[in-house]
């Protein structure tokens, strides 16, 4: 706005207001608080303060022309014109957005929609790209732990995972019969039983 246009503005004003006094220095005043802004605006703003108040300042001014613009941009959508690529996005982007800031909303441009397809074609395009279960389970590898307590006990029958256990049902370590059977050997029942004998007789030499 320069002072001409603030000159506009102070008689319009005084119209609204005539109880408000304005000077020959008052447009000058105005131009310099509103120079960034346009006289249609700064006319609307003018009037909205003036339905409110019998003055209207300045600064009253370039608040409601804040409202005003706001109000004009909350539902901006840009729309970009035919070819537009990145380069130009942000400059146009802003001058739309001034625009219709300013009162001057761009034009909806009309695109062409997407051709229809029969329902049951799409549906058909959707389940064929959806990959088909297999017919059979695959086979699961049993899940193995090392040493001895990966098998079953053929002593005791103590799961896999699960200590040996005696006669009276106390946890023990690994019988023969497992550890052999975890390290791939073969159990000998009787060289066991003359192993166990012989730590016996061994056992009972030491405490006679």
């Amino acid at each position: 706005m320069n002072s001409q246009e603030a000159a506009v503005l102070c008689r319009y004003v005084r119209a609204l207001c005539p109880q408000q006094k304005f000077d020959e220095f008052t447009p000058d005043a105005w131009a310099d608080v509103l120079s960034a802004y346009t006289l249609n605006d700064a006319r609307q703003a003018a009037a909205r303060v003036a339905k409110r108040q019998p003055f209207v300042a300045p600064a009253e001014i370039a608040d409601e022309i804040s409202k005003l613009r706001a109000e004009r941009t909350h539902d901006f959508r840009y729309e970009p014109p035919p070819g537009d690529r990145d380069p130009n996005y942000i400059a146009n982007y802003r001058a739309q957005l001034a625009a219709t800031g300013d009162g001057h909303r761009p034009p909806v441009i009309d695109r062409p929609a997407l051709p229809a397809r029969p329902v049951a074609e799409l549906v058909k395009s959707l389940a064929d790209s959806i990959p088909k279960p297999p017919d059979h389970d695959e086979p699961v590898t049993p899940v193995r732990r090392p040493g001895p307590l990966g098998r079953e006990c053929p002593t005791c029958h103590a799961a896999i995972g699960r200590p040996c256990r005696t006669n009276r049902g106390r946890e023990r370590d690994p019988h023969e019969a497992r550890e052999a059977a975890a390290h791939g050997r073969q159990h000998d029942p009787d060289a066991e039983e003359q192993r166990r004998k012989n730590a016996a007789r061994h056992l009972t030499e030491e405490t006679a």
